[in-house]
């Protein structure tokens, strides 16, 4: 057995050489959340097309304004501008409605006597105020949003805005996942005492949708060399990823990786010295990348996150993470010199992290509500007060 890479190497290796893909795909702008954008998004015209009010109130030409100015129009969002203000007149204006050329500030309602004659009982505004200028936010042919950014409900109001209906978006990876393991039973089917309920099926493909991929195949393989031959064949020829859970370790019936090597997998990371997630696979087979996940649901959880989501993101061009910050422990933690410890974490507030009393990882009830991960220092005791890396969950 080769001796177990560091981790910081591990982060490192576990996306070198991962290509992104170079599909693309059109999709209406409903279905755009969360994809990333293949091209960038211009603007059609200027950003607003029109000088606009930015206040209801009262429009006119400051360098004309009277003590007493009648009001000649009253102006909608939705109208044109298309009114004729006299020298020393006013029109009344609704927020978002477009100011006639001859206008150039707006008083807001609450600083007038709301007459007609219209008086400004205050110290009237300066020129310019409460206007918002035609090409402020963008001019006609400035990029709007960037290619390679990942669409969230301001890109795709932006995206409306610039008149666009559908996008062209980079293709999700797809990925096939192969859970394994004797004793668990699949959803919809009541265990025996003596099994258990597949939870890592459901949790790694939230992971993978929540990284920008797609889950193609799923199958739950019993511990036989056949069957696992056979469904690795399959999802080498349908998949970007490969994702296993379970059947890494030396157990006598763990087939998953002796059988990967036989096919050609060559393993970039074989083994990793953190807890949980130590028996964690990452190689190539036949241009899949091969992510092989323990098989207790806390380990597969915190190395899915630490390494399968940053080969997904980098398929997709995005910066692949983890992205590490510093908080402080609320709470003595024994820690370890030799191995890197990583403990699901509630945020307590924005610098003040605090880890749930669990029973090892093949605990996941503790979990509920967590925020992410925090990096425990080599050391023997982590004590309260101490700066440690934390990182989100995907």
């Amino acid at each position: 057995m080769p001796p177990l890479i560091d981790f910081e190497t591990a982060l490192q290796l576990a996306t070198e050489g991962v290509a992104p893909l170079t599909t693309t795909e059109m999709v209406d702008l409903a279905e755009a959340s969360e994809r990333v954008l293949a091209g960038a998004i211009l603007a059609d015209r200027d950003l607003p097309p029109f000088h606009r009010a930015a206040m209801d109130g009262y429009a006119y030409c400051n360098e004309h304004r009277e003590t007493s100015m009648p009001v000649c129009a009253h102006v909608r969002a939705g109208d044109t501008a298309d009114v004729n203000v006299p020298p020393g007149s006013c029109i009344g204006i609704a927020t978002g409605a477009p100011l006639p050329t001859m206008c150039d500030t707006v008083v807001p309602h609450e600083l007038t006597d709301r007459g007609d004659p219209l008086c400004i009982t205050e110290d009237p505004p300066a020129t310019g105020a409460n206007v918002h200028p035609r090409s402020a936010d963008a001019k006609a042919g400035q990029i709007l949003i960037g290619a390679g950014q990942r669409l969230s409900a301001a890109e795709i109001g932006i995206a409306a805005m610039a008149g666009h209906q559908s996008l062209t978006v980079r293709s999700r990876p797809s990925v096939a996942i192969l859970t394994s393991g004797d004793e668990v039973v699949q959803a919809g089917k009541d265990p025996a005492p003596h099994q258990i309920r597949n939870s890592n099926h459901p949790m790694v493909a939230t992971l993978v949708a929540r990284s920008g991929g797609r889950c193609v195949l799923h199958r739950h393989l019993a511990d036989e060399p056949g069957e696992v031959r056979a469904a690795i064949e399959t999802a080498i020829g349908q998949a970007d990823v490969l994702v296993t859970t379970g059947g890494i370790s030396a157990g006598t019936h763990d087939f998953l990786a002796s059988t990967l090597e036989q096919l050609g997998c060559r393993w970039r990371i074989n083994g990793v010295a953190m807890k949980p997630g130590k028996p964690v696979r990452i190689g190539d087979l036949d241009g899949t990348a091969v992510v092989c996940l323990p098989g207790n649901p806390v380990s597969a959880l915190v190395t899915g996150s630490l390494f399968l989501s940053p080969i997904l993101r980098a398929m997709l061009s995005l910066t692949p993470g983890p992205r590490w910050r510093t908080v402080r422990l609320s709470e003595p933690l024994r820690s370890n010199t030799q191995r890197t410890l990583l403990r699901p974490a509630h945020l307590l507030d924005a610098d003040t992290a605090s880890v749930p009393s669990w029973q090892g990882s093949g605990d996941l009830a503790h979990l509920v509500g967590t925020s992410g991960l925090i990096r425990l220092p080599h050391m023997e005791t982590a004590e309260a007060g101490i700066e440690v890396s934390f990182t989100r969950w995907p």
